[in-house]
């Protein structure tokens, strides 16, 4: 059902606005986010409002390690009194997977959805090979490397410090390994990713401090 959506709307760009392949993908992309924009508003309003309130989760990390049911008592506290949800960022990145997934299906078999994908060329990229773009595999880690950073609360928990950098290794060689098609998509899904949480922090969300107490 997504995946025939994502065909016709993929085949409408193409043939209405008269691009390639390669922009057929990134318009798609930009309307993915754009429908997606009011759970991305909500998702980063929820992981700006976790790095404010950082230094006083940390202090109640702190003040009640030994006591679990208490520290957790407090931690849910805060998060209500300054509105926070600390399950706010997963929403968008949820709701993103089928959309993937039908993205890649139609990219995968374009045949099974009637679209023809012979020479289908974007900055001299075959849309249809894989294991042959290292640069795009380059810079698929370079952006999710920045996005991850952007999106990051600061804390001393090594793994998470860890996974800031393994997965953007991780994301690079998923690129490499799949269709560029699906590559050009997530590249520019991270760059449009990455322009949408900045205007959202400066247009969107309110400067003052959350209240800590």
């Amino acid at each position: 059902m997504i995946s025939s959506i994502m065909a016709k709307l993929l085949v409408f760009f193409h043939d209405n606005l008269g691009v390639g392949w390669g922009m057929s993908i990134i318009f798609l992309t930009l309307l993915v986010k754009v429908v997606l924009f009011p759970f991305s508003l909500s998702q980063i309003r929820s992981m700006e409002g976790m790095k404010k309130i950082q230094p006083e989760l940390k202090k109640i990390q702190e003040k009640y390690k030994n006591n679990p049911e208490e520290q957790q008592r407090k931690m849910m506290e805060l998060y209500q009194k300054n509105k926070v949800n600390p399950l706010g960022g997963c929403l968008p990145l949820l709701l993103q997977l089928p959309i993937l997934w039908a993205l890649f299906q139609v990219l995968r078999v374009p045949e099974n959805f009637n679209i023809d994908f012979t020479n289908a060329y974007f900055l001299t990229m075959d849309l249809t090979k894989s294991h042959s773009y290292w640069l795009l595999a380059v810079i698929s880690g370079l952006t999710s490397f920045l996005q991850q950073k952007m999106t990051t609360v600061s804390t001393a928990d090594t793994s998470q410090s860890t996974m800031m950098y393994v997965m953007p290794v991780f994301m690079g060689y998923i690129t490499y390994t799949l269709k560029a098609g699906i590559g050009v998509y997530w590249v520019a899904s991270t760059v449009i990713g990455i322009i949408q949480q900045w205007v959202i922090t400066r247009f969107f969300i309110h400067e003052e401090q959350p209240e800590l107490k």
